[in-house]
């Protein structure tokens, strides 16, 4: 069954990003090992340790044939990955403002949208039907919304102290998670949790 689902690296006190969204040590797991696990549909190759090398082959070969939902920041933060999205597939950037220096022509993996929910509709129709979450603020509106199926955290052990928070002034009582599973890596522990209601 096709998936909606969102995944962040996150430190023990809540934060995805530093403030000035820069992701410091929270991606050191991705090169401290040396099985090569490569992207797919982007030239990077990830060196991770041994215990998280099946577990983000998973994830990645999951992400393969989906599209891809952002917002504004993250896409502008990434320079919008170069034209090449996260897993090759379509992306769909949720904004009120697209970029006006973006031409139709070389705009054609991005397609820029208003709403959240309907870009994750386009999305489930561009792909294989699973689709990729991007954004902390993008996470939590499809999770607002009932549009999350899962949430993957890849729980690092440090504390950034501040900066752009996971789940910052979400409602208690939005979702509830079962998890699915728990992966013990080196420098990372990766958490997959169900969104039940």
């Amino acid at each position: 069954m096709p998936v909606v689902m969102a995944s962040f690296c996150m430190s023990l006190d809540g934060f995805v990003a530093r403030p000035d969204d820069s992701v410091g040590p929270l991606f050191d797991w991705y090169t401290a090992g040396d099985v090569e696990v490569p992207m797919v549909g982007y030239p990077m190759t990830f060196r991770v340790a041994e215990a998280s090398a099946d577990y983000l082959r998973r994830h990645l070969a999951a992400a393969a044939g989906s599209a891809f939902v952002c917002g504004r920041r993250v896409f502008d933060y990434t320079h919008g990955w170069g034209g090449r999205p996260p897993g090759g597939g379509r992306a769909f950037v949720v904004t009120h403002r697209p970029p006006p220096d973006w031409s139709p022509d070389n705009l054609a993996p991005f397609t820029f949208v208003s709403d959240v929910s309907e870009a994750v509709e386009l999305a489930r129709r561009a792909g294989d039907g699973n689709v990729g979450v991007s954004g902390p603020s993008i996470a939590r509106q499809c999770l607002a919304l009932g549009l999350l199926d899962e949430v993957k955290v890849d729980l690092v052990p440090l504390f950034l102290g501040s900066g752009v928070r996971y789940f910052e002034g979400l409602d208690a009582d939005v979702a509830s998670l079962e998890i699915v599973e728990v992966v013990a890596g080196k420098g990372v522990t990766h958490l997959r949790y169900r969104v039940t209601t």
